[in-house]
This record gives structure tokens, sequence and C-alpha cells, in this order.
């Protein structure tokens, strides 16, 4: 079973410049949660300080049903040195050994293998085991950093934008990947910008304009006559209508 996720007065500030503020907020275990919001709203911002990433004021408790359970984590784009020889199995097995890379046993290694190559089949990526990480689309490195994520059968799954650069195979993938996971009660939160994908995973949707805006099920949420007020930038303070919402 997944965590459940409890923030509490949450603020991130950079200098003058106030990122969040003020976020008190649950996200219930084995469920996909689903962050919008418009550009610059917190968004990332409040993933990274919920995964200890970021600097941030209040508290954040993820709370464990028993013991502390494994977090996958999927960012926003895949950080390697595109020159490198680096197959998408060697990027995979890196996560599971500190052997060094280039050591004439790296690859030996059949039970781990087999393991990476059952996350690639999730992600419909095992047919390019064998192929250049440098070689691969945006959507497919992305399709990669999500196998790579369930290596450790992890109960909270974290997203940051996992759909960038994804062909249309590649979201459904995913979608159909996010559906197993909560079906095996996992909690997932993701960041998403995509209205009508979002409406298919069927989610629970909190939006985040450096404050918590809305938030309920994708039939509460993601209507026509709330969806322009909710991603229309942040201004410098909400209105008495965003506040009735959040409430």
């Amino acid at each position: 079973m997944g965590p459940n996720i409890c923030l509490k007065n949450v603020g991130l500030q950079y200098g003058d410049n106030t990122i969040l503020h003020d976020i008190c907020h649950g996200f219930s275990p084995g469920q996909c949660h689903v962050v919008m919001g418009p550009n610059g709203g917190g968004k990332t911002s409040l993933l990274r300080s919920i995964l200890g990433l970021t600097p941030f004021s209040g508290d954040i408790q993820i709370q464990w049903p028993e013991n502390k359970g494994n977090v996958g984590y999927v960012p926003q784009k895949a950080a390697f040195e595109s020159s490198l020889p680096l197959t998408v199995m060697d990027f995979i097995l890196l996560n599971q050994s500190r052997t060094p890379l280039f050591w004439p046993k790296w690859r030996n290694r059949s039970k781990e293998q087999s393991h990476a190559l059952a996350q690639l089949e999730r992600v419909g990526m095992s047919a390019r085991a064998d192929r250049r990480m440098g070689q691969l689309s945006g959507g497919e490195q992305q399709r990669v950093l999500f196998a790579q994520a369930l290596l450790d059968n992890p109960d909270l799954v974290v997203l940051d934008e996992p759909t960038t650069g994804m062909d249309e195979q590649g979201v459904r993938y995913l979608e159909s990947l996010i559906h197993e996971l909560v079906a095996e009660n996992k909690t997932v939160l993701a960041v998403h910008h995509d209205v009508t994908a979002v409406r298919r995973l069927d989610a629970r949707v909190h939006v985040v304009n450096r404050q918590l805006i809305d938030s309920g099920s994708v039939a509460d949420v993601l209507v026509p006559e709330k969806i322009e007020r909710l991603f229309n930038h942040y201004s410098a303070a909400p209105q008495t209508a965003d506040l009735e919402d959040a409430a």
C-alpha cells in the first residue's frame, strides 16, 4: 500500500520570489493524484519539496502504512552524457549496481538484466534495450526513466511531466502503467499539463498556482467553466472564489 502524504503550511521562497505559499493539503494513499496549474505556478517545486530535494518551510509527512516503502521518481528529463556509448540496458543497470560501468563483467549479470528487461517491457522499450541512450527521442528517454523508477517496486511513484516529448503510443503505455500501479494500491503523484490525458486517468486533480486553488475529482475540477480561471497565471493574490474552491 502506498503512503498518505500530508502537507502543513508548506512554503518555498527564493529571495523575494514566493514559489509556494502556505499549502495545507493531503494526498490520500493508493490513488493517482495529478498536480496541474499554469507555468511558473510551483508544480515541480511542490513535488521536489515532497521528495526532500529542495528546502521548504512548514511540514511534509509521508505516512507509510507499515514500514517505510520505496520511492520511484521520474524527472522531467534524463541527465546523462549523450556522447557516452551508454545503451538503454546500461542506463537501467547503473541504478542496480555500484560496479563501474566499463568493467569486463558489467554485462554478465543475467538476473539483473532479466529484471531490467521486464521493466522496459512494461513501458514498451524492451526492443530498444541495446540502443544507445543518445539515439533515443526525448519521449523514449522518458519511458526509460519510468522503467528505471520501477526497478525497486516503489510504493510511491512521483512523475514530473512524464509525457514530455512522448508520442501517442508512449502516452498510452504510461497511462496503462499508472492504472496498473493504482490497482496495486500504489500512490502515484504526477505533474501533468494535458487536460484530455488527465481525464483518461480518472485521477484526483489538484490545481496549484503558488497556493492550492482547487482539488477534487476530474469531473469536479476539469469542467469548462473552471478551466480558464484555474490555469490563469498567478497574480498578486488569488480571487475569493479561488479560496472558496480550495476550502
